[in-house]
């Protein structure tokens, strides 16, 4: 095990030293500019400190994000503690990963929900696909850890992820930047706020522009190793760059926004903002780490022989008629490059484009109405529509084995009416929240394995049409008591009402038919769900000094139930049950030594009830199925802590720290997806939940050139994470399944060189993004047990780039 070297030290160091400093006179505030700035949160509906609110939040400043070189919301993750956001990788579009303390959701199918939803400027995201937002004119970020039920309604179970946008000033202020790196990386930035009329019209426009070529290189797989190689069983060899056929991995997004501010009048405002994304990319990096023909559903599984169709899919046409066999040559000896093939497929005639598009927009409008003075009224009313359209070469080889491609639409309305107030001791909140959408996912798979029962090719071919409609409303009420100066209990709940109607349309095209839904080959199944749930929270926290809160915090949240991804036949349309999860929780919020440092930590424990689980099993007529299933009862413990200092002026230190334990209690008698708590010899973990986690960043400022460099640097650190449910160990017929769908510990080490001359109007910036070249995944799917392979989401290797930028 290994952990950020310094940050137990730190920490053990501030535990002890705040003790005695405990003892002493409660310090005397003070101007000093080298104090931390104080942290404004709105997680409880209303503007408040961050050392004040009982919650378990990260809230990292606009300032920061850029010191930092984050780039979109996937990089916030590694600095939050028991928090892991990355993209989900090829094969689910553009798509994130969302998990925070061991809950969340790896998958994109319409029927699923986030558990961990994204907010963006108070305007709830309906799905994780289209949500890779990039980090544009915000504010601050601010991560919520543990249920958040009561406020965040439906799936905020595992915590919520929320983007606060600047607002229009009016200043007449602006910034440009414009970037260049490795791989022909180009970035451009910019941001104007103007007065439109003054004193009641501001305006604030932003955009941002990211091109760069893609890490990971395909290859010709007969031009790299011969002719011969088809019929040799010998892995592939280094390819040349004179074999090359395309790439994955590029970067090609467009972001704009524009904000107005009407100032009605003193008491009232009307905020108007529109957004849209364009993205144009090749699909994600997708590296086969295993690909082995004598496994599956059975020996002969990866026999592939096309002669009979009279189409040469690889090689030369000697080879029409002669079995070639799908195993690990066809697997590079470099973790950024590959064999997929993309283009139209020989057999079936459909095209299989490498394309990762999406095109997403939205609009809200926002009435903030000062009623009285101690009434106010808060109105969100906002549309979204994205669409994402994706190929996958899902066998990672020249062979036409395995394609799929998809095009998913998304359209969502959501109106939220808030009333917060003062009544003497008590801050309150009320409101009522509405959520309705129309998703849809048009696409197909085909797949041609010969076994040893069929020694022709085996075409199947599976066209899917996906709709769905979800109608969500909710009431919700809040207070905050202070009881007395110090001693405040927070309290509320939320109703929920949600129904979901969906419509299964699936045609196999397969040459040995069987009975599926209303006729052979046809799925045509309609399937409603509905849930109704009371979520709610009560705290209780005391300002034991002026520099020390602490807390202790029951939630409650819970996640909507759905059906089985990608069913093939009508006993896979089965529903699951919603997912239900309590959490107890304490924690202390402490600013020490004049606010030059800031600690906070807490302590979890979470029941998990019904959770929802991910399998793959063979259904009664045995075909492969994924299958979601409620395992049972679960239960999660764990530490985190986060450290601000600046011990000295202009040295400034973050750090963060995170621990989860997890132990499933239950599997609710379903032996397929558990083996009690041993998979792969060690205890089973919740899906993309490390152990671990952490992170240390230090920048130092000083005088240089007539101005400031500010040198920084920042290691994150998370230990091995699964990627599947079973942990690593997805065959019962021998090893060959065992030890993967993981990726090891790792550590990834980002580093940024600023300088700004003594006016501050430019900034000139050298940065660094995985110095120490750390090959590692993102994400994996091991289909090994049915398919015999697996492959992964290779992450980008070492970059850098140099970034220069004028203020106006």
């Amino acid at each position: 095990m290994r952990i950020l070297p310094g940050i137990s030290c730190v920490v053990a160091t501030l535990v002890l030293t705040s003790q005695a400093h405990g003892q002493q006179a409660p310090a005397t505030p003070t101007d000093q500019t080298s104090a931390l700035d104080e942290v404004v949160v709105s997680a409880q509906r209303r503007t408040e400190n961050l050392q004040t609110t009982p919650i378990a939040i990260t809230a990292i400043s606009g300032a920061l994000l850029e010191s930092r070189n984050m780039d979109n919301i996937t990089d916030v993750g590694a600095f939050v503690p028991n928090a892991v956001i990355q993209p989900l990788g090829a094969g689910w579009g553009a798509t994130m990963a969302a998990f925070i303390r061991g809950v969340g959701l790896g998958d994109n199918i319409l029927s699923f929900e986030p558990g961990v939803p994204i907010y963006v400027d108070d305007v709830y995201m309906g799905r994780p696909q289209g949500s890779i937002f990039d980090l544009l004119d915000l504010e601050r970020v601010e991560v919520l850890r543990g249920p958040q039920g009561t406020l965040f309604g439906k799936n905020a179970e595992g915590g919520t992820v929320r983007l606060i946008s600047v607002k229009p000033q009016g200043d007449n202020t602006g910034s440009a930047s414009v970037t260049y790196g490795k791989y022909n990386r180009l970035e451009a930035r910019g941001m104007a706020d103007v007065a439109l009329i003054d004193g009641f019209l501001d305006a604030r426009f932003s955009f941002s522009s990211k091109k760069a070529d893609g890490y990971f290189k395909l290859f010709d797989y007969v031009c790299a190793n011969g002719a011969g190689s088809l019929g040799s069983l010998q892995p592939a060899v280094a390819p040349g760059s004179n074999c090359q056929t395309g790439t994955l991995g590029d970067e090609n997004v467009q972001s704009g926004r524009a904000a107005f501010r009407f100032l009605i009048n003193d008491k009232t405002e009307f905020n108007l903002v529109t957004d849209i994304t364009i993205q144009n990319q090749e699909g994600p990096a997708d590296k086969y780490t295993v690909i082995d023909g004598t496994n599956g559903l059975n020996a002969g599984w990866g026999a592939l022989t096309y002669g009979y169709l009279g189409v040469p899919t690889a090689g030369p046409a000697a080879y029409i008629g002669k079995p070639i066999i799908y195993d690990n040559r066809f697997i590079t000896n470099n973790p950024y490059s590959g064999y997929s093939e993309y283009g139209t497929d020989p057999i079936s005639g459909r095209a299989v484009p490498n394309e990762n598009d999406l095109n997403h927009w939205g609009v809200a409008g926002t009435l903030e109405w000062q009623l009285t003075d101690g009434l106010s009224f808060k109105s969100v009313t906002a549309f979204r529509e994205f669409r994402n359209e994706y190929g996958r070469d899902s066998d990672g080889s020249p062979l036409s084995e395995n394609a799929t491609y998809d095009d998913a639409f998304h359209q969502q309305f959501t109106e939220e009416d808030t009333f917060t107030g003062k009544a003497g001791p008590v801050d309150w909140a009320t409101g009522l929240f509405y959520y309705s959408a129309n998703d849809s996912d048009r696409g197909f798979d085909e797949l041609y394995p010969c076994t040893a029962q069929n020694p022709y090719v085996c075409v199947h071919e599976q066209d899917d049409y996906v709709s769905q409609t979800t109608k969500n409303w909710a009431y919700f009420v809040h207070s905050t008591w202070h009881i007395t100066d110090p001693l405040s209990v927070t309290g509320g709940a939320r109703y929920t009402s949600d129904q979901k109607d969906a419509t299964i349309s699936v045609i196999n095209f397969d040459p040995y038919p069987v009975t599926l839904g209303s006729s052979a080959n046809v799925v045509n199944q309609y399937v409603p769900l509905s849930a109704r749930h009371v979520d709610y929270d009560l705290s209780v926290n005391y300002q034991f000094l002026p520099e020390l809160m602490g807390y202790v915090r029951y939630s409650t949240g819970f996640k909507g139930g759905g059906f089985s991804p990608r069913p093939a036949d009508a006993l896979q349309t089965v529903p699951f049950k919603p997912e239900y999860l309590r959490t107890a929780e304490i924690g202390e919020k402490a600013e020490l030594w004049d606010r030059r440092v800031r600690f906070n930590a807490d302590f979890f424990y979470s029941k998990y009830l019904d959770q929802q689980t991910f399998a793959q099993q063979l259904d009664a007529d045995g075909i492969n199925w994924f299958r979601e299933e409620n395992a049972g009862t679960a239960r999660l413990w764990g530490l985190e802590g986060e450290l601000q200092m600046e011990p000295i002026d202009n040295l400034r230190i973050d750090s963060s720290a995170g621990y989860v334990n997890y132990w499933l209690e239950s599997n609710g008698g379903n032996v397929l997806l558990f083996t009690g708590n041993q998979c792969n010899g060690e205890t089973c973990y919740s899906p993309r939940t490390p152990k671990f986690t952490g992170s240390l960043g230090i920048q130092y400022t000083m005088p240089a050139f007539g101005g400031e460099v500010t040198p920084r640097l920042d290691e994150t650190y998370q230990t091995k994470v699964y990627f599947g449910t079973n942990n690593g160990c997805f065959t019962n017929t021998g090893p060959a399944g065992c030890g993967t769908d993981a990726q090891g510990g790792y550590g990834v080490l980002n580093a940024r060189l600023s300088w700004q001359p003594g006016n501050k109007k430019w900034d000139v910036s050298l940065w660094g993004r995985n110095l120490t070249d750390k090959a590692y995944f993102s994400g994996k799917l091991s289909l090994i047990t049915f398919f015999g392979r697996e492959e992964g989401n290779v992450a980008p290797p070492l970059e850098w780039g140099i970034t220069f930028k004028r203020t106006f």
